[in-house]
């Protein structure tokens, strides 16, 4: 009977013992570095993720605990990116949204009989009713910058109304003396500019009225509507990184060391276009770039 006891017992602190075990290795990250990566380049790494060193298993191997309010999927993520690392034990989740190129659309109405409507309600091109009075969608060069696009828009009267994000157009007021197609002339004529363009208005076709159609089958687009081109969105492996107010240089520069980035323009006091390194997924680079204690916020760039 005894020996019983001892033997429930004995396999109860096992029990007891191995989910210890288990729930602390839910809070850790083994790391393996690459061959030249120092002691005190691993110890700059615990010390800025606040990641405490458990075990250094090998000279490259160590034994990392995530801290509290971050996962160990994170940090498993932030490892595996580094440069400096080899392996991690686990491997980042695999994310199949992070490998979906972005894309915006292009919508450009087809010409149709000279002078009539489309059947959407739409006009065809060279019709002043097919885009908005007044009103012209430019995008500008590479590289050109805002003093630039500012003294060009000044030049001929222009206001900028708003910028569209992710193909980074300028949707610009154009004054009242100066005509859409001239307009379009003006600034296609100029080396700062990619290509110019009215602002289409367009209609959806309308779904079928009689009830006797076919509910399974989609409306056909009207003949000649429009050309519709997808524009893949790359930011050329270029980041925008926030640091927080009062962030000095030797953390800004830690950065780099850290993720292996380059500055390529300092943006504004505490803004930096960085650019990534080869095989650093940018919606990858976003998410760990926000572990930095020092960045306030991160913006990807498209084109």
């Amino acid at each position: 009977m005894k020996r019983l006891t001892f033997l429930l017992g004995l396999t109860l602190a096992f029990f007891l013992l191995a989910g210890h075990a288990a729930a602390q290795a839910r809070d850790q990250v083994k790391v393996t570095f690459k061959t030249a990566t120092s002691k005190s380049f691993v110890q700059t790494l615990s010390t800025t993720f606040r990641a405490r060193i458990i075990k250094q298993e090998s000279s490259l191997t160590y034994l990392f605990e995530v801290p509290a309010l971050k996962s160990r999927d994170q940090y498993a993520e932030l490892f595996a990116s580094l440069p400096s690392v080899a392996s991690t034990d686990p491997v980042p989740l695999y994310k199949i949204a992070d490998h979906i190129q972005p894309q915006a659309v292009h919508v450009q109405p087809l010409p149709n009989a000279p002078g009539a409507p489309y059947s959407d309600g739409s006009r065809p091109v060279g019709d002043p009713a097919a885009y908005m009075p007044q009103e012209l969608l430019v995008k500008f060069k590479a590289g050109v910058s805002a003093d630039d696009i500012r003294f060009l828009n000044q030049t001929y009267g222009a206001s900028q109304l708003s910028r569209i994000s992710g193909i980074d157009v300028y949707r610009l007021r154009l004054p009242k003396n100066l005509g859409v197609e001239e307009a379009m002339a003006l600034y296609g004529q100029s080396e700062l500019v990619e290509y110019a363009e009215p602002n289409y208005t367009m209609g959806l076709p309308q779904p079928p009225t009689d009830p006797a159609a076919d509910a399974g089958t989609a409306p056909p687009l009207p003949g000649g509507t429009a050309a519709i081109t997808p524009i893949p969105l790359d930011g050329g492996g270029q980041m925008l990184v926030y640091f927080k107010p009062g962030t000095g240089n030797e953390n800004v520069q830690r950065f780099h060391q850290i993720f292996g980035t380059r500055e390529v323009k300092k943006q504004s006091f505490y803004a930096y276009r960085v650019q990534l390194p080869a095989g650093l997924n940018p919606a990858v680079a976003a998410r760990i770039f926000k572990l930095y204690p020092h960045t306030s916020n991160v913006q990807r760039l498209y084109s």
